[in-house]
């Protein structure tokens, strides 16, 4: 679920650090940036899929009270999250939802196997181009896997699930040995219903919401939105 970015270019080299730096250890700063930019998907639909579809008053009543009561049953599950972006759902604003680094949804994403797995990955990238001597490392979209939170039994499941974008920031130096640092990871979404998610039954009756009803053009319908959740991590890889 995205915060404002700048596509990344192609990566910028710089020397290899002088005899004396690589003596004592110590060597230039390091930057890292990356962005995977959200595309357009079916989570994204409107009323503009469906210009032709009438919402009908009794359905549109009975499938917002299932919003309503799922988003009930995610805060008695202990998944507030999830009960909070559905309920923005709802509410039809369409207005972004950010969870910042120390939150404790961004808390159970860097903790969980799906976000260790991709920060894995692209701590790989990051050190290939520093052993090439870079300094300004920019990492493409392709070295940006999105975060797939797959266990049903989490908050971050109903909450987001298949993630659609990732941007990465960061920066460090060399020391003893090391290239280490701090990177941000921005963990992007677009929390919406496409066609065919069933989510346990109540996928399409929130379609319902957000299309042939959908905010604005119905008062009181739904709408998609992006959302996001930050983390931050250290980073620390050999040098050799």
């Amino acid at each position: 679920m995205p915060a404002s970015s700048v596509p990344a270019g192609s990566p910028s080299s710089a020397g290899s650090a002088s005899p004396a730096a690589a003596a004592t250890g110590a060597g230039p700063a390091f930057t890292v940036t990356g962005v995977h930019l959200v595309a357009p998907s079916g989570s994204q639909d409107t009323h503009a899929q469906t210009p032709d579809a009438s919402c009908d008053s009794a359905t549109f009543a009975a499938d917002h009270a299932v919003g309503v009561k799922v988003a009930r049953g995610f805060a008695l599950a202990g998944f507030p999250a999830s009960a909070d972006l559905l309920e923005h759902f709802l509410g039809g604003t369409g207005t972004a939802v950010r969870y910042p680094a120390g939150s404790p949804i961004s808390k159970q994403a860097r903790a969980s196997a799906a976000f260790q797995t991709v920060n894995n990955e692209v701590s790989e990238a990051i050190l290939s181009q520093l052993k090439t001597g870079r300094v300004h490392v920019r990492l493409s979209a392709a070295q940006l896997p999105t975060v797939a939170f797959e266990s049903t039994a989490t908050d971050l499941y109903w909450g987001f699930r298949g993630t659609q974008g990732l941007t990465v920031t960061g920066s460090g130096r060399r020391q003893d040995g090391r290239y280490v640092g701090t990177l941000s990871y921005v963990i992007q979404d677009s929390y919406g219903f496409p066609a065919g998610d069933t989510l346990a039954g109540f996928g399409p009756p929130m379609r319902y919401l957000q299309t042939a009803c959908g905010a604005p053009q119905h008062a009181g319908g739904a709408r998609w939105f992006p959302d996001a959740i930050t983390l931050t991590v250290p980073f620390s890889q050999p040098i050799g």
